[in-house]
């Protein structure tokens, strides 16, 4: 008797299975229940080879990216053209246990049709040790993760490969050689958790000119109709700003804050100065400054400071710059002193450097200082503490008494982007104060800025005193009245600054993607 009552439950079990599984195949929505919402038919319509699709967690961005595969898998798009199937693709996420297991296989589960699997099964279908999907028609595709060795990505080509979420550098590039021989696509869904990182420079920017080879489709978690407003205030309401703005908006942010908060284009740029005026500025001082490098950029920048005005200020207006790497010092000295050569010009009364270009080279014998000081050029050294240097030049920022002429466009360039050091994590990040130190990149010409200035007084800024109304430029174009030079704004990085006259670098959205 207890055999029979054993056999009747497994037949009840095996019935109740059967129904779940009925109604889990009429309510399961498969790509053809699909409904893409404006985003994501933006994405799917964009017909670019290489696509972007950032934006907010929970905005659909990975939903969007796992029905593109499926419908490049199936050799069927309904709204572009795309090669027939059989299909090599590729999709690369975070990890494997929490991207791949807990990520893409279950949308790859829930929108794959069984019709597209062997045999209708999941199981027949998807090879667990080498993490390899193949379908009926013959495509296939393989789940890799970012913590996987970069000669891991190598292998034969691909027609298309998704990036769910931010890929390392290397292992970017590594997959795009895989497109090559078939003119393939990729297509990234990303939130930018990790800040303005390469993606930001070399994807996302390049994606922003119309008509360029990269598409970019941005979205708020509030974009998404899915998902309501209250549900997404409720899971962002304690986060900092930074934090809502990259993880509701999409939007890249600084998370280590610029170092030159107090720089701003209106306030702190000028029309170059032609060397006929430059030698009207009667009574100046001029200075240069380098930061010296090989494999590294080497940067030179000429500066000119007045005499004090009635109220005791001096200002500061960087002119000129040279800027290079892998050249000798023998012929930076040369284009240093061809730069002061000219009969217009003026000579620096003090060339400033790096503490550094003491260090004698093994090859040699001799230091940087003592090889520019055989060629006429002898160099004081400057103060190389980080944060004196920077807190001085941001305090010549914000009061308007240091502006840089628009041909200085190494310095203009770098100044926007050096950044303060963060964790490589989150987690760090939370746990720890914010880090004191300057993130070691494209901060060449900055640094040349920074000796010189170790050379300037210190500035005293009133506590209250309300720097983000000061007008800009009009001090600085007192102090250059006699010498009829023209002052003038003008609009250097189109990614990075507000168009319109607030003056406070630290009241600019340091984000792309919307003015704050």
């Amino acid at each position: 008797m207890a055999k029979r009552k054993e056999e009747t439950t497994s037949v009840e079990d095996l019935l109740l299975q059967f129904k779940d599984g009925l109604n889990r195949a009429v309510s399961r929505p498969t790509i053809f229940g699909y409904k893409p919402h404006d985003k994501q038919v933006q994405f799917h319509t964009d017909p670019s080879r290489g696509r972007l699709y950032i934006g907010g967690n929970r905005s659909g961005k990975t939903v969007g990216g796992t029905v593109e595969d499926i419908w490049r898998l199936r050799g069927q798009h309904p709204y572009l053209r795309v090669p027939p199937a059989p299909i090599r693709g590729r999709i690369v996420t975070t990890s494997f246990h929490e991207g791949v297991k807990q990520v893409i296989i279950p949308e790859l589960q829930k929108w794959l049709p069984p019709s597209e699997l062997i045999n209708g099964s999941w199981e027949d279908s998807y090879q667990k040790a080498d993490r390899f999907l193949t379908l009926a028609n013959g495509s296939t595709c393989e789940l890799m993760s970012y913590d996987q060795d970069v000669d891991k990505f190598a292998g034969t080509s691909r027609h298309f490969i998704h990036f769910d979420e931010e890929p390392p550098k290397e292992i970017y590039t590594e997959c795009r050689m895989r497109l090559v021989d078939t003119e393939g696509d990729w297509w990234m869904t990303m939130t930018p958790v990790m800040g303005m990182t390469w993606v930001y420079d070399e994807i996302y920017i390049p994606g922003l000119v119309p008509g360029g080879r990269i598409g970019v489709t941005m979205i708020d978690t509030a974009e998404n109709p899915y998902i309501s407003s209250a549900e997404i205030e409720e899971v962002i309401g304690d986060l900092d700003e930074n934090d809502r703005k990259a993880r509701k908006q999409g939007q890249f942010v600084n998370i280590g804050g610029l170092a030159f908060k107090n720089f701003n284009v209106l306030r702190n740029v000028i029309n170059p100065l032609t060397p006929e005026k430059l030698r009207k500025l009667k009574g100046w001082t001029h200075y240069a400054s380098l930061d010296h490098g090989f494999n590294n950029p080497t940067a030179w920048l000429w500066h000119a400071v007045s005499p004090p005005n009635a109220q005791g200020k001096s200002f500061v207006v960087t002119y000129d710059e040279i800027y290079a790497n892998e050249t000798v010092v023998e012929v930076f000295a040369k284009q240093v002193l061809e730069h002061n050569g000219y009969p217009e010009r003026v000579h620096p009364s003090i060339y400033v450097g790096d503490p550094a270009i003491t260090q004698r080279q093994g090859v040699t014998g001799d230091s940087i200082k003592l090889a520019y000081m055989k060629h006429g050029i002898p160099i004081v050294l400057g103060n190389n503490d980080v944060s004196i240097g920077i807190n001085k030049m941001n305090a010549y920022l914000g009061t308007g008494q240091w502006v840089i002429t628009e041909n200085c466009t190494n310095l203009l360039r770098e100044i926007q982007r050096v950044k303060w050091k963060t964790y490589n994590s989150a987690k760090l990040r939370h746990e720890n104060n914010v880090r004191e130190e300057i993130h070691k990149k494209d901060d060449h010409a900055p640094d040349s800025a920074r000796y010189f200035f170790s050379l300037m007084p210190e500035l005293y800024i009133p506590q209250n005193g309300n720097l983000k109304t000061r007008p800009g430029n009009e001090a600085v174009a007192a102090a250059l009245q006699a010498t009829a030079v023209p002052v003038g704004p003008r609009y250097i990085d189109t990614n990075l600054l507000r168009p319109q006259g607030n003056t406070e670098w630290s009241h600019i959205d340091e984000t792309v993607g919307g003015w704050n």
